[in-house]
């Protein structure tokens, strides 16, 4: 697949790493954070999914019109979108239980399905089975071993209060994703598919780290939500002191991996994407640190905090991106990691000021 096929590819991929996390980690993590209060039940929150992924794969099918080549790749699309979205929901199943073996699990049957998923694409060129049989498998493995999805369409009295919450979380997580993967959807329009495939080429091993520092968000928050009592600002430095030692391990991994991932995979992009390396690795890191640092704020802020600080950091990368991005992915790569690096320091300061004494 050469380079503009792969911009298209992860165009759409773009589109789907923003709607999916945004719908089914929102829901997921204010299950979590409600339970402390409400009695609501598995009805509350796949009625959500429904909900949001019908029109998320309204806006993907719309977003990704020139990128989609037939009705196939249409149908395709949404299956792909409504899987990935309740498979992102799916795993709250071992965030309540604190079963964290069946969560890990739950990630290596996604995983297998990926692997097999990719064998199916080389034998058919369709590229969608790599993801949406990882997903398939993964929730045909949570349904076996869970019961979050049964009594699927019922609904509690709390459920307007809910909805509620969760919106505030999904708008939240929906800018942190649109942040997140800026890269696809702007650099496709600003300069061209190709600058899509060298940004992804050199951010990917720290978009693999956000991966891999996810479970430990789950560990962190499924943690502080069993407390009774909330974090003091002593409690929350040390939270912080943890972070940011992490992102420095982080970055010099990245920094080490980076250049010789670039240079066995995508050797005739090394020279092009070589001076962007370091500024994306830091970006990337702060963007991890960020999204970790938010998870502990949650705990003892709100929703609506986190949505204040996220529509902040929308506007302030917008307008960066939108100055400087045209005139190169060096000027776009720069200004990322400038809000990303506000963001940081605007979390922590929020979690200093809101955390008791």
């Amino acid at each position: 697949m050469g380079s503009a096929p792969l911009g298209d590819l992860l165009f759409i991929m773009g589109i789907v790493a923003i709607l999916c996390p945004t719908a089914g980690q929102s829901l997921n993590t204010s299950r979590l954070v409600v339970r402390r209060e409400m009695d609501v039940t598995n009805g509350d929150y796949d009625r959500m999914l429904l909900f949001f992924g019908g029109i998320g794969s309204v806006i993907a099918l719309i977003l990704a019109r020139t990128s989609i080549e037939n009705m196939a790749g249409s149908v395709f699309t949404v299956i792909l979108i409504m899987t990935t979205i309740f498979r992102y929901y799916g795993d709250v199943e071992y965030r309540l239980s604190l079963h964290y073996r069946k969560y890990f699990i739950y990630y290596s049957v996604l995983t297998a399905g990926y692997l097999i998923g990719f064998g199916l694409y080389m034998l058919t060129d369709i590229w969608y089975l790599i993801f949406v049989t990882g997903e398939v498998m993964a929730l045909a493995y949570v349904s076996l071993t869970g019961s979050i999805f049964r009594d699927f369409l019922k609904k509690s009295p709390y459920f307007r209060i809910a909805f509620k919450r969760g919106g505030f979380l999904l708008f939240s997580y929906l800018i942190t994703n649109l942040t997140l993967n800026i890269d696809r959807l702007v650099l496709k329009f600003l300069i061209d598919n190709t600058a899509v495939t060298q940004y992804y080429v050199v951010s990917l091993i720290g978009k693999t780290m956000v991966l891999l520092v996810a479970p430990v968000n789950t560990i962190v928050i499924s943690y502080l939500t069993r407390r009774k009592e909330d974090l003091n600002r002593k409690q929350f430095m040390k939270f912080a002191g943890l972070g940011l030692a992490a992102a420095a391990v982080f970055l010099v991994f990245a920094q080490i991996a980076t250049p010789v991932f670039i240079r066995l995979f995508y050797s005739d992009l090394y020279a092009g994407v070589k001076p962007l390396i370091t500024i994306v690795n830091i970006s990337q890191i702060l963007g991890l640190l960020s999204a970790y640092l938010f998870i502990v704020v949650l705990t003892f802020t709100g929703e609506k905090w986190q949505l204040i600080l996220q529509i902040m950091h929308l506007v302030i990368i917008s307008v960066l991106v939108m100055t400087v991005g045209g005139r190169g992915i060096q000027s776009f790569a720069i200004a990322v990691l400038i809000a990303n690096a506000i963001r940081v320091a605007v979390v922590i300061l929020l979690g200093m000021v809101k955390a008791g004494k």
